[in-house]
């Protein structure tokens, strides 16, 4: 997966007005969901059914829980009609959350999905865009949020 082609399809997300199936197809195209292993061919299948069912949110939702390391929604909420979605995934000891802001609800769900795989320099530069990208590193709050 190259940052370049994450950015690309960040850019290109930023402004559509809703998000359209080959958007959610080149994601997964990004994200390498034709594995070779049983399981990756079971996301597969399921992802097509999905994509067939006109499903968008769900399927993004999927990509999201394949990532490696899986992300999860953490927030979404719906702001003055823009829908803003907090992305969380752990990495090396810390977790992360990147959120992104869209009219679209699963845009901004994309949106944030993919902000999670870019620097946070990046996400950063990208504030200018129609929607807004945040991250945050929180060391050792799952726990303590857990409880």
């Amino acid at each position: 997966m190259k940052p370049e082609n994450i950015a690309a399809l960040a850019d290109r997300v930023a402004d559509i007005r809703i998000l359209r199936e080959h958007h959610v197809w080149a994601a997964a195209d990004l994200f390498g969901l034709d594995g070779l292993d049983d399981r990756s061919r079971q996301t597969r299948r399921k992802f097509r059914a999905l994509m067939e069912a006109d499903a968008l949110l769900d399927a993004v939702l999927l990509l999201a829980a394949s990532a490696e390391p899986p992300r999860q929604v953490e927030n979404l909420s719906n702001h003055a009609g823009h829908w803003v979605c907090a992305m969380r995934y752990a990495t090396a000891g810390a977790s992360r959350s990147c959120t992104a802001e869209h009219a679209d609800l699963a845009t901004a769900v994309l949106a944030s999905l993919l902000a999670s795989f870019q620097q946070p320099s990046t996400a950063r530069r990208r504030r200018a865009t129609p929607f807004l990208q945040h991250e945050r590193a929180h060391r050792n709050d799952t726990q303590s949020r857990d409880h």
